[in-house]
């Protein structure tokens, strides 16, 4: 599992990072079936660099230039396992450019509610409370001054030498009233899938790619795809990365965004 977290204060040309906690196999952004097993713990430290590009038109539409930004994230989570099925977790960000300071915190749970995690098919669901930041936080960009939902429907297929995962995401995004609110959508939706070659018992190596809802009315939807490996120097520890490419498809602005993404997960 691991953890994706809003970046508040860029209205990139993807939200690929705008929903959070669990993946495929970290540091994916699609979430796998698995749970931590009852008394079971996981910590997460994770950091992404974030570039984004576009263009800025006038009234016609009218290319008079281009506009870019980075932003450097730093995102944390915790989970446990209440029981063999069932995970409960929190997942929250400090920002520290262009503006320092915390983003929106998430908590929620995962039930696997059919199948087997360690072997075949199983699914199951995720659903997601995320906290309000304060309205001054969200002028400034980090992130929705208003108690917002998401839940995600899971589906995993482990075998010895693969691993496949597919999500259907919704997420809310409204904010308190703004001129900014009002030019974005309130509803957030994903599908994406994540097929992993598992290399041997240390290393993993997969791509994911997605399609979304573009927050933004520039555009209708958003594609997404991304290149992971994951090593692990114990069965108990997971280092990835990955490199995340992004675009909002047919926008007059040609907006697009890549994120770099690195960390490392540690259950006990």
């Amino acid at each position: 599992m691991a953890l994706r977290l809003m970046l508040g204060a860029f209205a990139l040309a993807t939200t690929a990072l705008t929903t959070t906690t669990a993946h495929a196999f970290f540091p994916f952004i699609t979430d796998d079936a698995g749970t931590q097993g009852q008394g079971g713990n996981q910590i997460e430290l994770n950091y992404e660099f974030v570039k984004e590009h576009n263009n800025e038109l006038d009234l016609e539409g009218r290319v008079i230039g281009t506009g870019s930004g980075v932003a450097n994230v730093f995102p944390a989570g915790y989970t446990y396992g209440i029981d063999d099925n069932i995970d409960i977790f929190v997942g929250f960000a400090r920002q520290t450019s262009p503006v320092n300071g915390w983003l929106n915190t998430e908590i929620g749970a995962k039930w696997v509610f059919a199948g087997d995690q360690s072997s075949g098919w199983s699914a199951a669901v995720k659903p997601m409370l995320i906290l309000p930041v304060t309205k001054d936080m969200q002028d400034r960009g980090l992130g929705n001054a208003k108690v917002n939902l998401g839940i995600t429907m899971v589906g995993s297929y482990m075998a010895d030498t693969h691993e496949l995962h597919l999500n259907l995401d919704y997420t809310g995004n409204n904010y308190a009233a703004t001129e900014q609110a009002e030019a974005q959508r309130k509803s957030l939706w994903r599908i994406s899938a994540a097929p992993v070659y598992i290399i041997n018992e240390r290393w993993k190596a997969g791509i994911d790619v997605g399609l979304e809802t573009n927050p933004s009315f520039n555009s209708h939807y958003q594609a997404f795809g991304e290149i992971g490996i994951q090593y692990a120097p114990r069965a108990n520890m997971q280092i990835g990365l990955g490199i995340i490419g992004a675009t909002a498809l047919n926008s007059p602005d040609n907006g697009w965004s890549y994120t770099i993404t690195t960390g490392i997960a540690y259950q006990f």
